[in-house]
């Protein structure tokens, strides 16, 4: 069996094939990579708002009434 290095080196050549094995093995872990990244990139994100943020608000827009005027009278 190959060490999960080997594997990802393989994986950047484009004529290897591999076996049904090894690419199971690839992708848990890969998949387990990706899983802790997008779990660590959620927590920073989180903890960088905060109430105390200021934010510029441009182009605010008057609420209207998108109904035709037949659908409000005919009810």
């Amino acid at each position: 069996m190959k060490t999960i290095q080997q594997l990802l080196e393989l994986a950047k050549n484009p004529y290897y094939k591999f076996t049904l094995n090894e690419q199971v093995v690839l992708d848990d872990f890969l998949s387990q990579r990706r899983a802790s990244h997008l779990k660590k990139s959620q927590e920073t994100s989180s903890s960088e708002s905060s109430e105390k943020t200021r934010v510029t608000v441009r182009n605010v827009v008057k609420k209207v009434h998108t109904y035709p005027p037949e659908a409000t009278e005919s009810v």
